[in-house]
Protein backbone atom coordinates (compact mmCIF):
# COMPACT_ATOMS: atom_id res chain seq x y z
CA UNK A 1 0.00 0.00 0.00
CA UNK A 2 1.23 3.48 -1.04
CA UNK A 3 2.13 6.43 1.62
CA UNK A 4 0.12 9.34 1.60
CA UNK A 5 3.61 11.25 0.03
CA UNK A 6 3.83 8.30 -2.43
CA UNK A 7 0.56 8.79 -3.57
CA UNK A 8 1.07 12.55 -4.30
CA UNK A 9 4.01 12.25 -6.19
CA UNK A 10 2.48 9.98 -8.53
CA UNK A 11 -0.83 12.43 -8.65
CA UNK A 12 2.00 15.22 -9.33
CA UNK A 13 4.26 13.69 -11.63
CA UNK A 14 1.18 11.95 -13.72
CA UNK A 15 -0.03 15.66 -13.86
CA UNK A 16 2.84 17.24 -14.81
CA UNK A 17 3.29 15.00 -17.61
CA UNK A 18 -0.32 15.16 -19.01
CA UNK A 19 -0.87 19.15 -18.64
CA UNK A 20 2.63 20.92 -18.81
CA UNK A 21 1.10 24.12 -19.81
CA UNK A 22 -1.16 24.51 -16.39
CA UNK A 23 1.01 24.46 -14.17
CA UNK A 24 3.99 26.93 -12.76
CA UNK A 25 6.22 23.94 -12.16
CA UNK A 26 7.71 21.22 -14.32
CA UNK A 27 8.39 17.55 -14.63
CA UNK A 28 12.01 17.92 -15.16
CA UNK A 29 12.04 20.12 -11.94
CA UNK A 30 9.87 17.56 -9.86
CA UNK A 31 11.52 13.99 -10.70
CA UNK A 32 14.39 15.29 -9.11
CA UNK A 33 12.93 15.85 -5.60
CA UNK A 34 13.66 13.87 -2.84
CA UNK A 35 11.68 11.71 -0.72
CA UNK A 36 11.88 14.35 2.08
CA UNK A 37 10.88 17.20 -0.36
CA UNK A 38 7.60 15.15 -1.04
CA UNK A 39 7.10 14.76 2.41
CA UNK A 40 7.56 18.24 3.22
CA UNK A 41 4.71 19.45 0.27
CA UNK A 42 2.06 17.76 2.13
CA UNK A 43 3.16 17.78 5.79
CA UNK A 44 4.13 21.49 6.00
CA UNK A 45 5.36 23.04 9.61
CA UNK A 46 6.36 26.22 8.96
CA UNK A 47 5.40 28.21 5.53
CA UNK A 48 2.70 27.51 4.20
CA UNK A 49 0.68 28.51 7.32
CA UNK A 50 -1.89 25.83 6.23
CA UNK A 51 -2.26 22.90 3.65
CA UNK A 52 -5.28 20.81 2.79
CA UNK A 53 -3.63 18.31 0.28
CA UNK A 54 -6.58 16.59 -1.45
CA UNK A 55 -6.06 13.15 -3.55
CA UNK A 56 -9.64 11.55 -5.51
CA UNK A 57 -9.69 7.83 -6.29
CA UNK A 58 -11.85 5.86 -8.23
CA UNK A 59 -12.13 2.51 -6.87
CA UNK A 60 -9.15 2.96 -4.69
CA UNK A 61 -7.17 4.30 -7.77
CA UNK A 62 -5.77 7.46 -7.34
CA UNK A 63 -7.18 10.42 -10.55
CA UNK A 64 -7.13 13.45 -9.06
CA UNK A 65 -5.63 16.23 -6.97
CA UNK A 66 -5.88 19.38 -5.60
CA UNK A 67 -4.56 21.58 -2.78
CA UNK A 68 -5.20 24.18 -0.63
CA UNK A 69 -2.64 26.70 0.74
CA UNK A 70 -2.94 29.63 3.24
CA UNK A 71 0.52 31.50 3.44
CA UNK A 72 1.57 33.52 6.37
CA UNK A 73 1.76 36.84 4.45
CA UNK A 74 -1.39 36.66 3.22
CA UNK A 75 -3.47 34.97 6.06
CA UNK A 76 -7.36 35.72 4.94
CA UNK A 77 -7.27 33.97 1.32
CA UNK A 78 -6.69 30.34 0.33
CA UNK A 79 -5.08 29.75 -2.42
CA UNK A 80 -6.12 26.56 -4.84
CA UNK A 81 -2.59 24.80 -6.29
CA UNK A 82 -2.44 21.92 -8.47
CA UNK A 83 -5.89 21.20 -9.86
CA UNK A 84 -5.98 18.10 -11.91
CA UNK A 85 -7.92 14.87 -12.80
CA UNK A 86 -6.56 11.79 -14.53
CA UNK A 87 -8.10 12.48 -18.56
CA UNK A 88 -10.03 9.54 -18.29
CA UNK A 89 -11.96 10.88 -15.23
CA UNK A 90 -12.61 14.15 -16.95
CA UNK A 91 -15.92 15.31 -17.08
CA UNK A 92 -17.83 13.31 -13.92
CA UNK A 93 -17.34 16.49 -11.36
CA UNK A 94 -14.50 15.44 -9.97
CA UNK A 95 -12.55 18.83 -10.10
CA UNK A 96 -15.75 20.55 -8.65
CA UNK A 97 -15.67 18.10 -5.83
CA UNK A 98 -11.90 19.10 -5.02
CA UNK A 99 -12.65 22.75 -5.17
CA UNK A 100 -16.01 22.64 -3.85
CA UNK A 101 -13.80 20.83 -0.63
CA UNK A 102 -11.17 23.65 -0.60
CA UNK A 103 -14.21 26.41 -0.46
CA UNK A 104 -15.94 24.57 2.18
CA UNK A 105 -12.32 24.09 4.29
CA UNK A 106 -11.47 27.67 3.40
CA UNK A 107 -15.05 29.00 5.32
CA UNK A 108 -14.27 26.53 8.23
CA UNK A 109 -11.68 28.73 8.74
CA UNK A 110 -13.32 31.61 8.61
CA UNK A 111 -10.96 32.86 4.73
CA UNK A 112 -12.28 35.95 2.63
CA UNK A 113 -11.34 34.62 -0.35
CA UNK A 114 -9.91 32.08 -2.51
CA UNK A 115 -7.36 32.76 -4.75
CA UNK A 116 -6.29 30.90 -8.03
CA UNK A 117 -4.14 31.32 -11.59
CA UNK A 118 -5.87 29.18 -14.93
CA UNK A 119 -3.99 28.88 -18.47
CA UNK A 120 -6.93 31.04 -20.37
CA UNK A 121 -6.20 28.36 -23.28
CA UNK A 122 -7.43 26.02 -20.63
CA UNK A 123 -11.30 26.85 -21.86
CA UNK A 124 -12.50 23.54 -19.49
CA UNK A 125 -10.64 24.88 -16.13
CA UNK A 126 -11.75 28.40 -17.04
CA UNK A 127 -15.53 27.40 -17.23
CA UNK A 128 -15.08 25.39 -13.76
CA UNK A 129 -13.95 28.22 -12.25
CA UNK A 130 -16.35 30.79 -13.66
CA UNK A 131 -18.95 28.66 -13.29
CA UNK A 132 -17.95 28.33 -9.64
CA UNK A 133 -17.97 31.69 -8.92
CA UNK A 134 -14.92 33.01 -9.63
CA UNK A 135 -13.84 36.24 -11.15
CA UNK A 136 -10.90 37.64 -12.91
CA UNK A 137 -8.62 39.60 -10.46
CA UNK A 138 -6.04 41.73 -12.37
CA UNK A 139 -4.43 41.28 -16.29
CA UNK A 140 -3.37 38.10 -17.24
CA UNK A 141 0.47 36.83 -16.10
CA UNK A 142 3.22 34.72 -17.31
CA UNK A 143 2.59 30.86 -16.79
CA UNK A 144 6.35 30.57 -15.66
CA UNK A 145 9.66 32.58 -16.55
CA UNK A 146 10.29 32.34 -20.30
CA UNK A 147 6.51 30.67 -20.69
CA UNK A 148 4.45 32.23 -24.09
CA UNK A 149 1.86 31.08 -21.82
CA UNK A 150 -0.30 33.48 -19.61
CA UNK A 151 -2.64 32.70 -16.33
CA UNK A 152 -5.68 34.77 -15.70
CA UNK A 153 -5.63 35.38 -11.64
CA UNK A 154 -9.49 34.88 -10.10
CA UNK A 155 -10.48 35.24 -7.25
CA UNK A 156 -14.41 33.42 -5.42
CA UNK A 157 -14.97 36.06 -2.63
CA UNK A 158 -16.15 33.85 0.56
CA UNK A 159 -17.09 36.78 2.92
CA UNK A 160 -17.76 40.51 3.38
CA UNK A 161 -14.87 42.05 4.67
CA UNK A 162 -16.18 44.99 7.24
CA UNK A 163 -13.19 46.89 7.11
Amino acid sequence: MQSEWEIYKSLRLASLQDSPDSFGSTFEREETFTEEEWKSRINRVSEPLHVLPLFAEIDGAPVGLASGVVHAFEPDCAHVYQMWVSPDCRGHGIARALLSQIELWAKKNNLSTLSLAVTITNMEAVDLYTSSGFSPSGGPEPLREGSLLVVQPMVLQLKINNA
